[in-house]
């Protein structure tokens, strides 16, 4: 009686390395996109920052000169 040899199959597992580098090109991957997709979000947030910085500030509870929302003093003459 002979025996029968199965026919080897196609399917051989990857091996550790191959999947721990398929993995890691993954991650990397999603991590860039996912940067990539917040970069218009940063860049908005970078400029508002900067403009809040350049602007006068704000009056505060008893300032009323040198500052926004604050009074100015007009001479005018009488009428």
């Amino acid at each position: 009686m002979k025996l029968r040899r199965s026919e080897p199959s196609d399917y051989q597992p990857l091996p550790r390395r191959r999947r721990l580098l398929i993995l890691a090109l993954a991650v990397a991957t999603a991590m860039v996109v996912i940067w990539l997709m917040l970069q218009p979000q940063l860049r908005k947030m970078e400029a508002v920052a900067k403009r809040k910085a350049a602007s006068p500030a704000d009056c505060a509870a008893s300032q009323s000169e040198g500052c926004v929302g604050g009074t100015m003093g007009v001479i005018t003459p009488p009428r």
